[in-house]
């Protein structure tokens, strides 16, 4: 049995749309690699109650598949959260632990003693199942493994694919271009050279940026360290049309590719327009049953990649390679082959 006990920037204050940047940093600093949380895409396959009641994520922490049921209010009793806890478990065959920001000292005792697995992001780790592996973990030595890119830096690598020829690569033009500032873009070159995948030489008092490849080639070196722009998803009642949003999501792959469309369609923020979108939009969540739409908020402006009605085709790329499904995956193999190189 292992608990982990630590206080590393501990925030009780966060959101919805933060919480899974929480989860990756604490287990991220816990366990010294990269753990990328996504939105768990099997909850249609669970009963709709657990969809209503949790936000769900997954990740592969040490190489083994994990659902995250978070919660951050009105958490519940302990003994209504282990019988949820083993619906998802039965249904998904995974290693599964509860989440949430805060917890009392009572609660947190009767979910150890129920076997319950938890994270309390900067606070506590509480899982079980992974006892074995963590203690293996912190026993090896550890290698230097290239982290994922930063969302700045994957903006910088896609909009150079995506555009060659537009010879944009100071930080000032990709800012305006990108929608960031001129430091976070500097950063964002730092990350691309530590990656092996770019060399920056100095004009004057400005750094520019060249990659080592390009295209087709330069995509495949990068791939390893891509990861999905979502954040979070968001069930939505109201009309997306009104605020002018980018299809994305199996909406945007179907209108791209030969996959059949979704029963309701899905559209993308950035997580930081998020609240005020929906404000001026009147979009309201809602649980899954109810909503007519689907926002996914994203690590990066959408918008700043893509002069069309959907997401850019490298960005739904790194959302879907991989995808469990099979048809999925073809799909997203498939934007390349439709893409000019």
């Amino acid at each position: 049995m292992l608990v982990c006990e630590t206080m590393l920037k501990r925030d009780i204050s966060i959101n919805d749309s933060e919480f899974p940047e929480a989860l990756e940093r604490y287990l991220g600093e816990l366990l010294h690699e990269r753990i990328d949380v996504r939105p768990f895409e099997g909850t249609r396959s669970l009963p709709s109650f657990i969809g209503r009641t949790y936000t769900l994520y997954e990740a592969h922490i040490l190489g083994r598949h994990c659902i995250i049921v978070a919660r951050l209010e009105d958490t519940g009793t302990p003994a209504d959260i282990a019988k949820h806890i083993d619906i998802v478990r039965n249904a998904t065959n995974a290693t599964v632990a509860f989440a949430t920001m805060t917890i009392s000292a009572h609660n947190r005792s009767r979910l150890i003693g129920q076997g319950v697995p938890f994270i309390v992001p900067g606070n506590q780790l509480y899982i079980p199942d992974l006892a074995l592996d963590l203690r293996e973990h912190f026993r090896a030595p550890r290698h230097r493994q290239a982290d994922d890119l930063s969302p700045a830096a994957q903006t910088v690598l896609f909009h150079h694919i995506l555009h060659p020829n537009r010879n944009v690569t100071t930080p000032s033009l990709l800012a305006e271009r990108l929608h960031y500032s001129a430091m976070s873009i500097g950063r964002a070159f730092d990350d691309l050279v530590a990656a092996g995948l770019a060399e920056t030489v100095r004009h004057g008092k400005e750094r520019r940026i060249h990659f080592k490849a390009e295209g087709r080639h330069l995509l495949e070196e990068a791939t390893p360290l891509l990861r999905s722009p979502v954040r979070s998803l968001k069930f939505v009642r109201g009309d997306a049309s009104d605020a002018h949003l980018k299809l994305a999501g199996e909406t945007a792959l179907s209108h791209l590719t030969e996959l059949a469309s979704p029963r309701i369609d899905t559209f993308a923020i950035a997580a930081s327009d998020w609240k005020a979108i929906s404000q001026t939009a009147n979009l309201a969540e809602t649980n899954r049953d109810e909503a007519n739409c689907i926002i996914e908020t994203w690590s990066y402006d959408p918008a700043a990649l893509s002069d069309t009605h959907t997401v850019d085709v490298l960005s739904l790329y790194a959302q879907f390679r991989g995808h469990r499904d099979e048809r999925v995956a073809m799909a997203a193999e498939r934007l390349l082959e439709n893409l000019t190189w």
